[in-house]
């Protein structure tokens, strides 16, 4: 499905960006305002949109970008756009959103597109499936692992914006268990599926044994 609830997370956001596109203030915006996030909306090929919960007004706000979200009631002079805390948009409207235990408010960093630097606290993960068998066609890339990105979120510790990022791009400094001089990784792409089911020389369809080995045995 397209849309996805949320942890329970208070934020404060932007103003300037409940108030239309010809509005937003990608720099400083002097009224913030206090929320939490309810939900997470993904349209294929699109930044993913959020919907936040605005108890000045008892109401939600359901198109509110990321990069007008923050965890603290300022936002800097800076101007902020989504180059700057994001890599991708979305890359299916199936998603599905999950919290990766061991990495629970785990230090990570990543670097942004714009060739800076962002540190933070894991928070959750948005990440694609394929729609389900005979659902829809699936035109997307949700399964082509040379293509397929998660979405790891958490805020920036200097602006306190949200930000995520692919796997890729972030790295992971768990307190326990990481090294303290880290070597860059020397992984790859998973360049196509795999599959092995049918590799088998012999084919079992020719018995009702209860695991396959008696005919199989009576050959040798």
């Amino acid at each position: 499905m397209m849309y996805q609830n949320l942890p329970y997370t208070k934020v404060w956001v932007k103003e300037s960006f409940l108030k239309g596109s010809d509005q937003f203030l990608f720099g400083k915006d002097e009224d913030m305002l206090e929320g939490y996030l309810v939900g997470l909306r993904a349209t294929r090929y699109e930044p993913p949109l959020f919907e936040v919960y605005f108890p000045k007004y008892n109401a939600c706000y359901d198109k509110v970008m990321q990069c007008a979200i923050f965890c603290r009631d300022s936002s800097p002079d800076t101007e902020i756009h989504l180059t700057d805390i994001a890599w991708w948009d979305c890359l299916s409207d199936n998603i599905q959103i999950y919290v990766k235990a061991m990495l629970v408010n785990c230090p990570v960093i990543m670097k942004t597109r714009t060739h800076g630097t962002v540190k933070g606290n894991y928070l959750f993960t948005l990440d694609y499936r394929p729609p389900a068998l005979n659902a829809s066609i699936d035109y997307t890339e949700a399964i082509y692992w040379t293509e397929h990105k998660q979405k790891n979120f958490f805020f920036d510790d200097k602006t306190g914006v949200l930000c995520c990022g692919p796997n890729n791009k972030v790295r992971y400094e768990h307190t326990s268990l990481a090294s303290a001089d880290p070597v860059r990784p020397p992984f790859k792409v998973f360049s196509e599926p795999y599959w092995f089911s049918h590799e088998l020389e012999d084919p079992l369809g020719d018995t009702n044994e209860f695991d396959y080995s008696a005919e199989i045995e009576a050959e040798k």
